[in-house]
């Protein structure tokens, strides 16, 4: 009976070890997901920081460039209305004040722009058409 005892006690340890090196591996296996988890989310935080950062400081750039071009604008009309005669004036423009205090400048244009010929090109004429 010392043998059968014996045979059954190994397998009773060999399961036991089993069951035990099971239970702390998928111990381990979480504790590493976790540990993951929670440095992915970090990661997304810092990203999503990096972006809002990144779309204000660009809207800020975009505010500063609209002001320059504006002030550009209003120098190249103001220039231009003391040193180009009106007819021949490019840049005349008609000044709209709004109620919230924004000027609107229209540009004047009398004629046609100069890129229109008022004649067909032919560029779309079954003429040119390729065989």
């Amino acid at each position: 009976m010392t043998e059968f005892t014996t045979i059954l006690f190994v397998l009773i340890g060999v399961i036991i070890g089993f069951v035990a090196g099971r239970a702390t591996s998928r111990a381990g296996d979480a504790n590493k997901l976790h540990n993951e988890l929670t440095r992915t989310r970090k990661e997304l935080t810092h990203y999503k920081r990096e972006m809002t950062d990144h779309f204000s400081s660009t809207a800020s750039l975009l505010e500063q460039l609209d002001e320059q071009y504006q002030r550009l604008s209003q120098h190249m009309v103001e220039q231009s209305q003391k040193l180009i005669p009106a007819e021949n004036n490019p840049f005349q423009t008609e000044t709209t004040e709004h109620a919230d205090g924004d000027v609107e400048l229209t540009p004047i244009t009398n004629t046609q722009p100069l890129d229109y010929s008022g004649q067909p090109s032919g560029l779309l004429s079954d003429k040119n058409r390729l065989a």
